[in-house]
């Protein structure tokens, strides 16, 4: 059976520790955290070595387990070392994955850098994730990302399917299902009205995303679509007056409802 967990961003306006206690009364698996500041995301949501005490300790009462840790952009010119420090405190949070966005368009270097972290993960005993979008510089479709994960060739490397993603790079399930399932990482939900490929969604994208069946995603085709045993993330965030805790109860309620019509 597939695991069903949450993305930080989806709680993003409370410390890690508050988010992994509400997504254990949710009774979900997993949490993804933020251990990489990266863009405006930096101080109180951000796990450091110096909270990452109270995390574990937090982690291990409630029995939730971290899924994947982010972000880890691929950039030009990137140092793959300097991440070094983050993955080894993922790994010690127990972090299956680390994930990865793409702002390099250089082939050659995306390939170098990736599989120089492929590296030092498989060190510490995780994959690495990469989210295609088309907010990304390059390989912002499902097909391309493929390509490159067949370049890059290394057993721990793998891709995370996020639906809004998927859709709006004008994506479908059925290219999904297409896709060799050794390739499918996780997958991550979210809904929407608004079925339109676009690069200009980077509001919807950090803070307007609707609970799996509050919109015209084909969500039940997706999730049909997906690997069986597929880990599911919620990536939710919505700019709301709503405390974190109703929010979520919420985004889980209407997601189960999702799965049992899915038959998951």
């Amino acid at each position: 059976m597939a695991t069903l967990g949450t993305g930080q961003l989806t709680a993003i306006d409370v410390n890690p520790s508050e988010y992994i206690a509400i997504a254990a009364e949710q009774g979900l698996d997993t949490v993804s955290l933020f251990i990489n500041p990266m863009g405006s995301l930096s101080g109180d949501c951000i796990t450091t070595r110096q909270t990452s005490a109270a995390i574990k300790e937090q982690l291990r009462a409630t029995g939730i387990q971290v899924a994947n840790v982010e972000c880890f952009p691929i950039v030009p010119g990137l140092d793959v070392e300097s991440y070094r420090s983050a993955l080894e405190l993922g790994a010690e949070l127990g972090a299956k994955s680390a994930t990865v966005i793409i702002y390099d368009p250089d082939t050659a270097s995306v390939i170098d850098s990736l599989s120089k972290l492929c590296d030092i993960t498989a060190e510490l005993g995780m994959a690495v994730g990469i989210e295609f979008m088309p907010l990304a510089v390059g390989w912002k479709t499902l097909p391309e990302t493929v390509e490159l994960v067949k370049q890059v060739a290394k057993p721990n490397l793998g891709i995370g399917v996020d639906l809004l993603h998927l859709i709006r790079s004008g994506g479908t399930p059925e290219d999904v299902a297409a896709t060799d399932p050794a390739y499918i990482a996780y997958a991550q939900l979210c809904d929407s009205v608004n079925l339109d490929a676009t690069e200009d969604y980077v509001e919807e994208a950090s803070a307007h995303r609707l609970a799996p069946g509050d919109g015209n995603f084909p969500m039940q085709a997706f999730l049909q679509a997906l690997p069986a045993g597929t880990p599911l993330e919620l990536e939710v965030p919505q700019k709301s007056d709503v405390p974190a805790r109703e929010r979520l109860k919420t985004i889980v309620a209407a997601t189960r409802r999702q799965l049992e019509q899915a038959g998951l």
